[in-house]
């Protein structure tokens, strides 16, 4: 029988069947309703019935019978999702805006900062690294190595050119090589001092202004190119992966520091610059169209925008202003409880930590530093700095956590100790706080974690030694004026860009030895690093030694501690295969797109 109730609930069915509908063929995630369903049950029924039987007497008898009835019963119905074709959800507009702290000219050599995220994009090295340490062929199809580890072959990919058209030659990046190593023509540069290619034969000659032969390198052919070594290296392959070992045509880069200034520097890469001016703080990326990969790229453009206060980076990210953004303070920790997706970790050792220039008075004496350090209370410290986000990250020692051969209270004497620190400051040749002279900080930056943390060093000196001439200014060096080159205490970080431990610390000794920087000079500790770097990696007295190097260096008080800084970029969801590797590269940059939102 038709009736009106029955005629309501037919037509809600087929309401909401219709908007199902709708909503699937939109693309939307569907979303479960709830129905009404009729449903026909069979049911065994024990009912008492009156019989006539013989002699005409009417007996009652209970007997069990087949009942139908229908019944209405609401259920949760969610619709089957109409399958999406990967990529098919692509915005039209396909631009990043990425948000970071600060940028500097751009060249592979001389890049240490934050445009490290597009180097290997643009000027290719032979390797790449994905977020495991994994290697992966980047303009080079293979190598081969010897059995001791000191000659390495690479075979360019005979396929790569320039985004002129011309080929890509071994000869130009023996040339580039030649001009990274010389700190008289790559200026400040951190591919002579950083990255471990010293090791290559005539490398340090350059670097010491003794030569312009870098004649362990030989281009066997246009395609081939045969590295060997002063001495074995096992790992000698990842420097190869290293955003530094990227190279440029040497007719560009002497056009000057600023080459890659106009967007004129030709490129090897799936993309190039247009323009990246420090001055006018504009940074630009778009596609190289002479891009010869098999792998054709989605995004066509890439704006960096620079913003020393991470306060206004994190409200444009909050405003969706920014796909993508790379923070260095606490200022990202709300969004671990309101956005955890959104936080790609890079598998980096960092040390964030005040190196102190040893050449300056009274940084040149080794007491000073000392008591300068025992006369902090770390663990206070970073905890009112960091407002206890980094309780379990105070830096103890250069090796962190994560890397093989870290050892606890690796740091000999380290730890607050007032008496100490008032004894050693005695012992010194400054030994009274009006001996010092001035003492200059600069947090590196305006994150306001580091300028807390020098504000607390100021406060703590001032209280448990008697020191109160001491200046803390925010930002870069050019904060001092003309007193820039008197500054002391500069904040810095270090990482282990190769997950290395002999590496990070022989490294670390080769960058703040050098007399353009903290000037540190320990021969005892050479022949450490001379005989640690020697040791096979699998032999039973490596972490011995490398340990042993790491005190060595640790006790020269060369640096005051801040935390081991987890490395963090956070992407939008709309931002899709993003990843991250340990040199801040975007590696998957060819398979990112933006989804549309």
């Amino acid at each position: 029988m038709f009736s009106f109730a029955s005629s309501k609930k037919l037509a809600v069915i087929a309401i909401l069947a219709t908007l199902m509908g709708v909503i699937v063929a939109c693309g939307a995630t569907p979303t479960p309703v709830v129905q009404i369903q009729e449903k026909l049950v069979t049911q065994m029924v024990t009912q008492v019935v009156t019989q006539v039987v013989e002699k005409q007497v009417t007996v009652q008898v209970k007997e069990t019978v087949v009942v139908e009835k229908v019944v209405e019963k609401p259920v949760l119905i969610t619709p089957t999702p109409v399958p999406t074709v990967p990529g098919s959800d692509k915005a039209a507009d396909q631009t990043i805006h990425y948000v970071t702290r600060g940028f500097s000219r751009l060249d592979p050599a001389y890049e240490a900062g934050f445009g490290t995220f597009i180097i290997t994009q643009i000027w290719m090295p032979l390797f790449i690294r994905d977020n495991k340490h994994n290697l992966i062929p980047w303009l080079a199809t293979k190598y081969e190595v010897n059995a001791d580890s000191t000659v390495y072959t690479v075979s360019i990919n005979p396929k790569a050119v320039w985004s002129d058209g011309s080929p890509v030659t071994a000869k130009e990046a023996k040339d580039y090589w030649t001009y990274a190593l010389d700190p008289k023509a790559c200026v400040a540069c951190f591919f002579a001092t950083g990255i471990g290619f010293d090791i290559v034969k005539g490398a340090k000659d350059i670097v010491d202004g003794k030569s312009q032969d870098l004649t362990g390198v030989v281009a066997k052919d246009d395609k081939t190119i045969e590295f060997t070594l002063t001495a074995s290296d096992p790992i000698f392959i990842h420097r190869l992966a290293l955003w530094d070992t990227g190279f440029a045509k040497m007719d560009d880069v002497k056009k000057g520091p600023e080459y890659a200034k106009d967007g004129t520097a030709r490129v090897n890469g799936p993309y190039m610059v247009k323009i990246w001016d420090v001055d006018k703080k504009q940074y630009e990326i778009v596609q190289n169209p002479k891009w010869w990969g098999d792998k054709k790229p989605t995004i066509t453009r890439i704006v960096a925008q620079e913003s020393a206060d991470e306060n206004v980076s994190f409200i444009q990210w909050k405003n969706n202003e920014v796909d993508l953004a790379f923070w260095q303070t606490n200022i990202r920790e709300p969004l671990r409880k309101s956005e955890p997706d959104s936080f790609f970790r890079m598998p980096y050792a960092v040390n964030v930590y005040f190196p102190l220039w040893i050449k300056l008075p009274p940084m040149d004496d080794l007491n000073v530093r000392k008591a300068l350090t025992h006369a902090v209370d770390w663990n206070a410290a970073v905890n009112a700095a960091y407002e206890g986000s980094r309780n379990d990250r105070v830096m103890t020692s250069h090796l962190t956590p994560e890397l093989a051969c870290y050892k606890k209270d690796a740091w000999p004497e380290f730890g607050f100790n007032v008496a100490k620190a008032k004894q050693e400051l005695a012992a010194s040749k400054y030994p009274t706080p009006d001996k010092l002279g001035k003492i200059r900080i600069t947090t590196g930056g305006a994150s306001p974690n580091y300028l807390r943390m020098g504000e607390i060093i100021q406060e703590q000196w001032k209280t448990n030694l008697g020191i109160t001439d001491v200046e803390v200014k925010s930002g870069s060096l050019d904060a001092y004026g003309q007193d820039k080159d008197t500054v002391q205490v500069r904040r810095s970080s270090w990482g282990a860009n190769i997950p290395d431990p002999a590496d990070m610390i022989n490294n670390l000794y080769v960058y703040w030895s050098d007399p353009s920087r903290g000037g540190l000079k320990d021969t005892a500790l050479e022949t450490m690093l001379k005989d640690m770097n020697a040791t096979k990696r699998t032999d039973t007295g490596f972490c011995a030694k490398v340990q042993a190097a790491e005190a060595k260096l640790l006790g020269n008080y060369y640096l005051m501690p801040i935390v081991w800084e987890p490395f963090e970029m956070n992407a939008k969801p709309w931002v899709k295969n993003f990843a991250v590797n340990v040199d801040e590269t975007w590696y998957t940059l060819l398979d990112m797109y933006l989804a549309k939102h």
